[in-house]
Protein backbone atom coordinates (compact mmCIF):
# COMPACT_ATOMS: atom_id res chain seq x y z
CA UNK A 1 0.00 0.00 0.00
CA UNK A 2 1.27 3.23 -1.03
CA UNK A 3 0.59 6.30 1.38
CA UNK A 4 0.95 9.55 -0.08
CA UNK A 5 2.79 11.68 3.14
CA UNK A 6 3.58 14.67 1.06
CA UNK A 7 1.19 16.43 -1.13
CA UNK A 8 -0.89 17.25 1.55
CA UNK A 9 1.62 17.36 4.59
CA UNK A 10 0.25 19.59 7.30
CA UNK A 11 3.44 22.46 9.14
CA UNK A 12 3.40 21.62 12.58
CA UNK A 13 1.38 24.25 13.80
CA UNK A 14 -1.82 22.08 12.42
CA UNK A 15 -1.63 18.94 15.14
CA UNK A 16 0.57 18.50 17.99
CA UNK A 17 3.64 16.53 18.16
CA UNK A 18 2.79 14.71 21.38
CA UNK A 19 2.81 11.09 20.68
CA UNK A 20 0.19 8.77 22.79
CA UNK A 21 -1.54 5.67 23.21
CA UNK A 22 -3.89 4.67 20.48
CA UNK A 23 -7.15 3.01 21.16
CA UNK A 24 -9.23 3.57 18.42
CA UNK A 25 -9.68 5.01 14.99
CA UNK A 26 -12.79 7.16 14.42
CA UNK A 27 -13.72 7.03 10.31
CA UNK A 28 -15.76 10.47 9.61
CA UNK A 29 -15.61 12.47 5.86
CA UNK A 30 -14.63 15.62 4.63
CA UNK A 31 -17.74 17.36 4.10
CA UNK A 32 -16.44 18.98 0.78
CA UNK A 33 -14.44 18.36 -2.45
CA UNK A 34 -10.92 18.55 -3.86
CA UNK A 35 -9.22 18.65 -0.65
CA UNK A 36 -10.84 21.94 0.11
CA UNK A 37 -10.64 20.68 4.08
CA UNK A 38 -7.04 20.12 4.12
CA UNK A 39 -7.03 24.04 2.36
CA UNK A 40 -9.21 25.09 5.04
CA UNK A 41 -6.81 23.73 7.94
CA UNK A 42 -4.07 25.47 6.76
CA UNK A 43 -5.84 29.03 6.63
CA UNK A 44 -8.11 29.11 9.66
CA UNK A 45 -7.05 30.59 13.25
CA UNK A 46 -4.01 32.34 11.85
CA UNK A 47 -3.11 29.40 10.09
CA UNK A 48 -2.59 27.35 13.22
CA UNK A 49 -5.82 25.62 13.51
CA UNK A 50 -5.47 21.91 14.96
CA UNK A 51 -9.02 20.45 14.53
CA UNK A 52 -7.12 18.23 11.92
CA UNK A 53 -6.89 14.70 11.10
CA UNK A 54 -4.39 12.13 10.66
CA UNK A 55 -5.15 10.74 6.90
CA UNK A 56 -7.51 11.63 4.37
CA UNK A 57 -8.63 8.85 1.56
CA UNK A 58 -9.97 10.88 -1.78
CA UNK A 59 -12.37 9.56 -4.03
CA UNK A 60 -10.07 7.55 -6.08
CA UNK A 61 -8.99 5.34 -2.56
CA UNK A 62 -5.79 7.38 -2.59
CA UNK A 63 -4.85 7.82 0.91
CA UNK A 64 -3.23 11.02 2.13
CA UNK A 65 -1.14 10.87 5.25
CA UNK A 66 -1.35 14.66 6.89
CA UNK A 67 0.81 13.87 10.14
CA UNK A 68 2.31 10.67 11.50
CA UNK A 69 -0.53 8.78 13.51
CA UNK A 70 1.35 8.38 16.69
CA UNK A 71 0.98 12.14 17.38
CA UNK A 72 -2.30 13.89 17.77
CA UNK A 73 -4.54 17.23 17.08
CA UNK A 74 -7.84 18.47 18.49
CA UNK A 75 -10.25 17.28 16.07
CA UNK A 76 -12.76 16.36 18.71
CA UNK A 77 -11.59 19.31 21.74
CA UNK A 78 -11.53 16.35 23.84
CA UNK A 79 -8.28 15.44 25.06
CA UNK A 80 -8.66 12.15 26.28
CA UNK A 81 -10.64 11.57 23.02
CA UNK A 82 -8.22 12.91 20.80
CA UNK A 83 -5.19 11.43 22.73
CA UNK A 84 -6.38 7.90 22.01
CA UNK A 85 -7.88 8.42 18.35
CA UNK A 86 -6.49 8.15 14.83
CA UNK A 87 -9.01 9.90 13.00
CA UNK A 88 -9.46 9.16 9.03
CA UNK A 89 -11.80 11.03 6.67
CA UNK A 90 -13.14 10.19 3.79
CA UNK A 91 -13.81 12.83 0.94
CA UNK A 92 -17.19 12.96 0.77
CA UNK A 93 -19.95 15.79 0.46
CA UNK A 94 -22.19 14.51 2.71
CA UNK A 95 -25.70 15.40 3.03
CA UNK A 96 -27.89 17.29 -0.22
CA UNK A 97 -31.15 19.15 -0.59
CA UNK A 98 -32.96 18.32 -3.65
CA UNK A 99 -34.40 21.11 -5.78
CA UNK A 100 -37.35 20.10 -7.02
CA UNK A 101 -38.09 22.78 -9.91
CA UNK A 102 -34.46 22.63 -11.11
CA UNK A 103 -34.49 19.05 -10.57
CA UNK A 104 -31.08 19.02 -8.81
CA UNK A 105 -29.36 18.22 -5.69
CA UNK A 106 -27.55 21.43 -3.57
CA UNK A 107 -25.03 20.40 -0.94
CA UNK A 108 -24.98 21.65 2.38
CA UNK A 109 -22.40 24.20 1.52
CA UNK A 110 -24.80 25.61 -1.82
CA UNK A 111 -22.89 23.97 -4.59
CA UNK A 112 -24.69 22.26 -7.44
CA UNK A 113 -23.93 17.96 -7.04
CA UNK A 114 -23.34 17.26 -10.41
CA UNK A 115 -23.13 13.43 -9.34
CA UNK A 116 -26.85 12.69 -9.63
CA UNK A 117 -26.54 9.08 -10.33
CA UNK A 118 -24.45 8.06 -7.11
CA UNK A 119 -27.12 10.14 -4.60
CA UNK A 120 -28.18 7.33 -1.72
CA UNK A 121 -31.97 8.10 -0.55
CA UNK A 122 -32.26 7.68 2.78
CA UNK A 123 -33.96 9.84 6.04
CA UNK A 124 -31.96 9.75 8.60
CA UNK A 125 -30.88 12.50 11.14
CA UNK A 126 -33.59 15.25 9.71
CA UNK A 127 -31.74 14.30 5.67
CA UNK A 128 -32.98 12.55 2.71
CA UNK A 129 -30.50 12.41 0.43
CA UNK A 130 -26.70 11.62 0.58
CA UNK A 131 -23.47 11.75 -1.62
CA UNK A 132 -22.17 8.10 -1.84
CA UNK A 133 -18.42 6.87 -1.14
CA UNK A 134 -17.05 4.85 -3.53
CA UNK A 135 -16.10 1.14 -3.80
CA UNK A 136 -12.02 2.59 -3.72
CA UNK A 137 -12.73 4.39 -0.55
CA UNK A 138 -13.74 1.10 1.09
CA UNK A 139 -10.87 -0.92 0.07
CA UNK A 140 -8.34 1.43 1.05
CA UNK A 141 -10.17 2.46 4.40
CA UNK A 142 -10.11 -1.64 4.68
CA UNK A 143 -6.28 -1.46 4.10
CA UNK A 144 -5.15 1.44 5.95
CA UNK A 145 -7.09 0.22 9.24
CA UNK A 146 -5.85 -3.16 9.12
CA UNK A 147 -2.06 -1.35 9.17
CA UNK A 148 -2.77 0.95 11.74
CA UNK A 149 -4.35 -1.81 14.02
CA UNK A 150 -1.55 -3.64 13.60
CA UNK A 151 1.14 -0.79 14.15
CA UNK A 152 -0.88 0.08 17.28
CA UNK A 153 -1.77 -2.89 18.44
CA UNK A 154 -5.73 -2.01 18.41
CA UNK A 155 -8.36 -4.89 17.88
CA UNK A 156 -10.18 -5.14 14.60
CA UNK A 157 -13.29 -4.77 16.42
CA UNK A 158 -15.86 -2.34 14.24
CA UNK A 159 -19.13 -1.06 15.43
CA UNK A 160 -22.10 -2.43 12.86
CA UNK A 161 -24.31 0.78 12.78
CA UNK A 162 -23.48 4.59 12.86
CA UNK A 163 -26.08 6.00 15.39
CA UNK A 164 -24.94 7.14 18.56
CA UNK A 165 -23.41 5.05 21.32
CA UNK A 166 -22.45 5.96 25.36
CA UNK A 167 -19.29 4.36 25.65
CA UNK A 168 -17.46 3.53 22.41
CA UNK A 169 -14.09 1.96 23.51
CA UNK A 170 -16.40 -1.27 25.70
CA UNK A 171 -18.76 -1.37 22.17
CA UNK A 172 -16.43 -0.98 19.30
CA UNK A 173 -12.29 -0.05 18.74
CA UNK A 174 -12.92 1.06 15.54
CA UNK A 175 -16.16 3.43 15.28
CA UNK A 176 -17.54 6.32 12.83
CA UNK A 177 -17.90 10.00 14.32
CA UNK A 178 -22.02 9.55 14.32
CA UNK A 179 -21.52 6.99 16.79
CA UNK A 180 -19.99 10.07 18.90
CA UNK A 181 -22.87 12.46 18.67
CA UNK A 182 -26.45 12.73 17.92
CA UNK A 183 -25.60 15.36 15.54
CA UNK A 184 -23.01 14.42 13.62
CA UNK A 185 -23.89 12.92 10.02
CA UNK A 186 -20.78 10.86 9.15
CA UNK A 187 -20.36 8.28 8.32
CA UNK A 188 -23.87 8.37 6.63
CA UNK A 189 -26.40 5.73 5.63
CA UNK A 190 -24.35 5.52 2.17
CA UNK A 191 -21.70 3.72 4.27
CA UNK A 192 -22.83 0.20 4.74
CA UNK A 193 -21.47 -0.51 8.18
CA UNK A 194 -22.39 -4.58 8.47
CA UNK A 195 -20.81 -5.25 5.39
CA UNK A 196 -17.62 -3.38 5.80
CA UNK A 197 -17.25 -5.18 9.37
CA UNK A 198 -17.81 -8.36 7.26
CA UNK A 199 -14.89 -7.42 5.12
CA UNK A 200 -12.54 -6.63 8.19
CA UNK A 201 -12.71 -9.42 9.89
CA UNK A 202 -12.42 -11.66 6.83
CA UNK A 203 -9.57 -13.93 7.17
Amino acid sequence: MIIDDISYALPLDNYIQIESIKKQIVIGHTGNKDMRHVIGWLHRFNKKYKKTAAFTIDKAGIIYQHFDPKFQSRFFNDVDLDNKSIVILLENQGWLEKDVIKNEFITWIGDIYKQSSDIVDKKWRGYTYWSSYTEEQVISTKILIEMLCKEFFIPINPITHNTKIDNTLEEASIIYRSNLNKNYTDLSPAWDCNLFKEQLELK
